[in-house]
């Protein structure tokens, strides 16, 4: 996760303010992603896989790369009206984790 402080601590000082981080629900693999992001202050915005792939059926080039993945949700993001996630307490994310 330190890369990923690295890159949102230089993003935050090209532009003045904290970045608005985007990522898709991907089972238990984005969990570590996101109590990250709220330990430390981030905004984020956590999308149903089906969101961007739906975006992605709508495009003529069938490209499956992370950087087009992440350029489409940059898109999304610019598009559509996505907002933050509400702050979960941590108390209520460990139970949810617990109770699946």
């Amino acid at each position: 996760m330190a890369r990923l402080q690295t890159v949102l601590d230089d993003l935050a000082a090209q532009t003045g303010c904290p970045p608005t981080v985007i990522l898709e629900s991907t089972g238990p693999y984005h969990v570590p992603v996101v109590r990250f992001l709220e330990d430390h202050g981030y905004a984020y915005i956590l999308l149903n896989p089906l969101i961007p792939y739906q975006a992605k059926q709508s495009s003529l080039r069938k490209v499956k790369t992370d950087a087009v993945d992440a350029y489409r949700l940059g898109q999304l993001f610019y598009k559509e009206e996505l907002a933050p996630v509400r702050r979960r307490g941590k108390q209520l994310l460990d139970l949810r984790h617990l109770t699946r």
